[in-house]
């Protein structure tokens, strides 16, 4: 098995792109709908879902802190 740093640029822009289209299809977006994309909606569709899961991270945190305060 090879390290991180023995990957080709190629092999990581390949990996990065698989990465994309398994993301877009776990949140949900058909294959045909992500391959009708330009690279700009997938960036504000990827920006939000982070936007969102970090949104639900924070209440999560500020719950558990007021559960630990009573």
């Amino acid at each position: 098995m090879r390290k991180a740093g023995e990957f080709t640029p190629q092999e990581t822009l390949v990996f990065s792109y698989w990465m994309v289209i398994l993301r877009l299809l776990k949140i949900g977006i058909t294959w045909e709908a992500i391959m009708h994309f330009t690279e700009d909606e997938i960036n504000m569709i990827l920006g939000i879902t982070l936007a969102e899961e970090q949104m639900q991270s924070e209440a999560q945190v500020m719950s558990r802190t007021r559960q630990s305060m009573m």
